[in-house]
């Protein structure tokens, strides 16, 4: 197997956005913008009633994979316990968003289809020691990839 084509566990790109922290695992460039998949580490939080961060994409799907911890989802007007190896698809345009509401970590795998999403975390990422230059995080999200914040 070709070396650019395998990923260590101590590969890819990490990244901190406040108590929580990602890895790209593989990138939207590494892709052709096809797809990218990164591992993402929920903290946990414990405001009530939980904040689920509701937004929606209308240029991308997403998927969720639950590999340790609970995490309650928000799947359109549904809110599900999730489990370790549960799986979530979001299509676009679907309304979705999560918390922690446990006493650990989640860790999850998520994927961006087609990719290229998972830029914003890391040209935005809050341990870079400096803000990052741009308009910010939501306003790009909004703007490149059709997506929809709800105010909680």
């Amino acid at each position: 197997m070709e070396t650019d084509l395998t990923v260590t566990a101590e590969g890819g790109l990490g990244f901190e956005d406040g108590p929580d922290r990602g890895r790209v695992i593989v990138s939207g460039h590494d892709t052709n913008g096809r797809y990218s998949l990164m591992e993402w580490t929920v903290a946990p939080g414990h405001a009530e009633p939980p904040s689920f961060g509701a937004h929606r994409h209308d240029a991308l799907e997403e998927t969720f994979y639950v590999r340790r911890g609970s995490l309650q989802f928000l799947l359109g007007e549904t809110v599900s316990t999730l489990g370790p190896g549960d799986f979530v698809r979001v299509p676009p345009g679907m309304r979705h968003g999560y918390a922690n509401v446990s006493e650990g970590p989640v860790d999850l795998l998520v994927g961006f289809h087609p990719g290229g999403f998972e830029a914003l975390f890391v040209k935005y990422r809050s341990d870079q020691g400096r803000p990052a230059a741009g308009p910010g995080f939501m306003e790009e999200a909004c703007r490149d990839y059709a997506t929809t914040f709800e105010a909680d």
